[in-house]
């Protein structure tokens, strides 16, 4: 593509998707070791992977192993525990010690 074809729009679109790609790794890792997003779970990819080949009707033990699939079997015989995330209305309730309008209840005696 030629200098002239290319418009600002087209290079700060380009610009912001490349730092995206990037930094991506960089800033997850930095916001799990803050805490604000979790670990993921070490079986993740294979999880993934063994309810694939599952819901293609294939076998996955002779492409992950068998200690893989007895791994994912035990991790998806427990429930999934629900993780607590602060809404947005409760980061700002802490930002703000008073109620938000929305949620302001006037006395009417």
């Amino acid at each position: 593509m030629c200098a002239q074809c290319v418009s600002k729009a087209d290079c700060i679109v380009g610009t912001i998707g490349f730092a995206a790609f990037c930094f991506k790794g960089p800033i997850t890792d930095s916001l799990i070791a803050a805490g604000v997003l979790p670990e993921p779970h070490p079986l993740a990819l294979e999880v993934r992977t063994v309810n694939f080949l599952r819901d293609l009707d294939l076998d996955p033990a002779p492409i992950v192993g068998d200690e893989v699939v007895d791994a994912v079997d035990r991790v998806q015989a427990f429930p999934l525990q629900k993780v607590y995330r602060r809404s947005f209305r409760d980061a700002l309730a802490l930002l703000w010690p008073t109620a938000m309008r929305s949620q302001m209840v006037f006395a009417t005696k």
